[in-house]
């Protein structure tokens, strides 16, 4: 039987063979090189997720109304109006004259409720201010009776009215004080509108109706509030405009018309005297807090 022999290895093929191998390692080698030398165009891009060292701002909270009243953040934190200055032109009883007076008041008005509206983080916007001679219908209906105010707020418009003639004749006359305590009652409605107490306000009022008990108890609270906002508002201008003339406007309050119990709106002139008082004597927001006082405090 019959095997057959294994082949036997060729010195000269072996050889041949070792060194095909060699070149092949070294050239792999050499293009390897290159890949890694070669410049590469370009940009570098972070991958997905991948933190770049830059941190997103955050944005502040946009300003915005807080429709609360006794727990609003103004009244619960006491927050005092800043100093500041208010140069007011010489008093007149013409038209012109009052006109200029009310205008340059409401520019002292929001220089001082500004940064405290800021800083609380609710939308500030100045009022407009109309001071024609005689009250018009306007966005708020028929304008109130002689008998009824000298000067009242729009909250639709966001206006104060301050009609030259009636506040001549039937209002302040010749005593500075008093229009310019008129002028800072009507700015603290504007306040309230602001920061959106007096549209909680409001719709209580509507809710109870506008002639009970209950509704003519919220319209007085809105009322003695706006007379601290303003005794808050005479204190921080008291140095500027003198405190003489700061504190008539702040006695002006007391000399206010007593209404009938059906029709008290406003509140008694000792309660209205006695937030004006609040607010001048401690000139904090905590102190106007007349929605959280008891009933005989606001009757």
């Amino acid at each position: 039987m019959h095997t057959p022999e294994e082949p036997r290895n060729n010195p000269i093929v072996l050889i041949g063979v070792f060194s095909l191998i060699v070149l092949c390692v070294l050239g792999l080698g050499g293009v390897t090189q290159l890949e890694v030398s070669r410049q590469i165009s370009g940009r570098a891009v972070a991958a997905p997720g991948a933190v770049t060292g830059e941190t997103a701002e955050t944005e502040a909270p946009r300003p915005r109304a807080v429709h609360r009243l006794a727990d609003h953040p103004l009244l619960v934190t006491p927050v005092r109006l800043p100093a500041v200055p208010c140069p007011l032109p010489g008093f007149g009883v013409s038209d012109a004259e009052l006109s200029a007076y009310y205008r340059a008041g409401v520019l002292c008005l929001d220089a001082a409720w500004r940064p405290v509206l800021e800083q609380a983080n609710l939308p500030f916007d100045p009022p407009a201010l109309d001071t024609a001679p005689d009250l018009v219908e306007g966005p708020c209906g028929s304008a109130p009776a002689e008998s009824e105010a000298v000067a009242y707020y729009c909250g639709r418009n966001r206006t104060i009215y301050m009609p030259t003639k009636r506040l001549r004749d039937n209002g302040g006359g010749e005593r500075p004080g008093s229009h310019l305590a008129t002028l800072a009652h009507e700015y603290g409605h504007h306040v309230q509108a602001l920061t959106g107490m007096l549209r909680a306000a409001d719709s209580k009022i509507v809710d109870a109706g506008e002639e009970t008990p209950a509704g003519l108890e919220m319209s007085r609270r809105i009322e003695l509030q706006a007379n601290c906002f303003a005794g808050m508002f005479l204190v921080a201008v008291s140095e500027s405009i003198g405190t003489g003339l700061a504190q008539e406007a702040a006695d002006d309050f007391q000399y206010a018309v007593e209404e009938p119990p059906e029709k008290n709106a406003h509140g008694s002139p000792d309660n209205q005297a006695e937030w004006a008082s609040h607010g001048y004597t401690t000139g904090v927001t905590s102190s106007c807090n007349t929605y959280a006082a008891p009933a005989d405090a606001v009757a």
